[in-house]
């Protein structure tokens, strides 16, 4: 059993980072996807200005960084958009259910992939995955200056949207990047 295990071990180690490579490339793909659903949800993106400054600073220290930690970056980011979406009510705000169901799973779908190649990243460079703490304080901000308090305002759910076409906008540069 011991000579399996090292022939599989062997075919993890020279196929999936290659999987990964090939997957980061159809990205960009799923990324022009969930912008165009994002664009079909409702009526025009708001130019309204956001309460809270967009990171962009963080985004600038991610793009300095190595592959790992900007597809750490990036998958992370995801994971916030989608707990976000989770609270909005359609209904409400005026949205397309299942444009937005569409959307989430693209935006999961790319989440799961990037955990992928995080995992398979760190596996090969015997890294340990730390999150990061700038990005998660941002979400609770954005989410304490829109939704706490407002009962889910349909004004404050544009402003969420056009904040999220500005990340997924980023991200898709990020990993173009690459």
């Amino acid at each position: 059993t011991s000579e399996w295990t090292e022939v599989i071990l062997i075919l993890f180690g020279v196929f999936v980072p290659t999987f990964c490579c090939d997957w980061l490339r159809r990205y960009t793909d799923l990324s022009d996807r969930c912008l165009s659903l994002l664009w079909d949800l409702g009526g025009p993106i708001t130019e309204e200005e956001f309460p809270l400054p967009f990171p962009r600073q963080l985004y600038k220290r991610v793009e300095k960084s190595q592959v790992r930690p900007a597809l750490t970056f990036v998958r992370n980011n995801l994971g916030h958009i989608l707990d976000l979406y989770q609270q909005v009510n359609t209904s409400r705000v005026g949205w397309d259910a299942d444009t937005l169901e569409e959307m989430l799973i693209v935006m999961h779908r790319q989440e799961e992939e990037l955990s992928l190649c995080v995992c398979i990243l760190s596996f090969r460079m015997r890294l340990i995955l730390t999150p990061n703490d700038s990005l998660g304080r941002y979400y609770v901000r954005l989410t304490n200056a829109t939704l706490n308090g407002t009962d889910g305002d349909s004004n404050m759910w544009e402003l969420i949207r056009s904040e999220t076409k500005m990340h997924l906008q980023q991200m898709h540069l990020l990993v173009a990047a690459m």
